[in-house]
């Protein structure tokens, strides 16, 4: 699916042609770049500074029509614009960079799944690829639907010139969700290389509550009762040899009771053992250590991958993050009219003008698909973030399990502790963000609803009977 979203974003002139490949023609690579703005721009001028095809010039199309047609039109040319001059500041020195960047990702990511052993587990990447398919399956069937809807409409109005007013009326608006559809596939790309960092960090974890530090350790109680078990021979005045207890009975009983009495604290210190399934030899008074295959070897690589995805989501985030504005508001301005023209006119006088209904369900449809579009990319990013988190916390848990290699090295416990303070600092640096103006997270959605609800508190003030009335829709 994400082959096929290249290949149109090829096409449409979103992104170059060879933009994995550094030596190539650079007049080919971003032909469609500079062709398809330049129609774009075009239809735009024909239709706003001629008479000779649009919306606006149909006598069937009222003043709510022309209203409607040119908002949506402005905002999709504000939309596209924005994003086209955006994706063409260093579009190729990106995609270069980012795959330069993967491939030395993944390198180190496979050498620590085979120490780790792990290379041959493939139950989570399977289900995140199920969930991954659905959700582009999803988006197409619902962009399919939106141009189907538009396409339809423009030709039964226009006719074969119908391409005109459809690439000033859905074509910004898909573009732009093409460019959060690649935005959202390398937060993915990004999201899942610190879900399997994850794995490889909880492996670790999961082997120290098997393992522990090869220190002795001195029973008091134990060596109480060694001293108490110790009888020192004393020679009487007349030369016979006595013990400290005056008699060998009474020192036959002791003796016996405090054996019996060891016996019983271990045969309860081996009850605690099976309990805590930890490896315990208290007869040598030490702690044995599991000899099994480890994977705390790994610990350096994986700190510093963690940092090297965090440095691959800051220039991810400044490549799309700007993008994410335009569209954000643009989703934000269709949604509101949308929910106005539905309630305020739509509702009132649905099915008594084709071209009026036309422009409502529009509204309707866009501003539902740049809302799914917009939440999957949220979703995702908080994912990542909430990944990247993670990371931090299996790594602290770690910490206070104080394995075997963390007590026997100081190195390991002195990265592990640099790795948590230095997150600390990244989470304080960088998350995803639209240039600094808002956070790529849930938080969006309700400050974006709030909004919105104070703005329909006024635009569902508007009495539109007086003006609906003058157009000849009420009686």
């Amino acid at each position: 699916m994400i082959q096929i979203m290249n290949w149109f974003s090829m096409v449409i002139g979103l992104i170059p042609l060879n933009r994995q490949q550094s030596e190539t023609n650079f007049i080919l690579d971003y032909a469609m770049m500079c062709i398809v703005p330049i129609f774009y721009v075009a239809c735009y001028l024909l239709i706003n500074h001629t008479h000779i095809i649009g919306l606006r010039f149909l006598d069937s199309c009222n003043s709510v029509c022309k209203l409607s047609s040119h908002l949506f039109m402005h905002l999709g040319a504000f939309l596209y614009l924005t994003i086209t001059l955006l994706s063409l500041y260093r579009r190729k020195e990106f995609f270069l960079q980012f795959d330069a960047r993967l491939n030395d990702i993944d390198a180190v990511i496979q050498k620590c799944q085979r120490v780790a052993e792990m290379d041959k587990v493939k139950v989570t990447a399977v289900k995140h690829s199920v969930a991954y398919h659905f959700t582009w399956l999803f988006l197409f069937c619902v962009f399919t639907f939106a141009l189907y809807y538009d396409v339809r409409s423009l030709y039964l109005t226009f006719g074969n010139l119908a391409f005109i007013p459809f690439m000033v009326s859905s074509f910004p608006y898909l573009a732009g969700s093409i460019i959060q559809g690649e935005f959202i596939y390398h937060v993915s790309v990004i999201s899942q290389r610190f879900e399997q960092i994850n794995m490889l960090l909880e492996k670790i974890n999961q082997e120290a509550r098997h393992r522990h530090a090869p220190l002795t350790v001195f029973d008091i109680e134990s060596e109480g009762k060694k001293e108490r078990k110790t009888v020192t021979p004393i020679t009487a005045m007349d030369g016979r040899t006595t013990t400290g207890f005056g008699n060998e009975h009474k020192l036959a009983g002791e003796t016996k009771r405090q054996e019996g009495q060891q016996k019983n604290d271990e045969d309860e210190l081996d009850t605690s053992n099976d309990e805590d399934e930890d490896d315990f030899d208290y007869d040598n008074a030490t702690i044995a250590e599991n000899t099994g295959n480890t994977s705390e070897a790994n610990l350096p690589d994986l700190f510093k991958l963690h940092d090297k995805i965090l440095a691959l989501s800051v220039i991810t985030n400044g490549e799309f993050g700007p993008q994410c504005v335009p569209y954000m508001a643009a989703c934000f301005v269709v949604s509101i009219f949308g929910i106005f023209l539905e309630t305020k006119v739509n509702f009132i006088v649905g099915g008594k003008s084709r071209l009026l209904d036309y422009m409502t369900y529009l509204y309707v449809i866009w501003s539902f698909t740049t809302m799914v579009v917009a939440y999957i990319v949220l979703r995702l990013c908080c994912n990542a973030n909430n990944h990247s988190k993670q990371s931090a916390m299996i790594v602290h848990e770690i910490m206070q399990k104080k394995p075997a290699f963390m007590l026997s090295n100081d190195l390991f416990y002195n990265k592990m502790k640099s790795f948590t303070l230095q997150f600390l600092h990244w989470e304080g640096f960088f998350q995803f963000n639209g240039v600094g103006l808002f956070a790529l997270d849930y938080t969006f959605i309700f400050s974006t609803v709030s909004a919105a609800t104070s703005y329909l508190i006024v635009l569902l003030q508007f009495d539109m009977t007086a003006i609906l009335r003058n157009e000849g829709l009420m009686s």
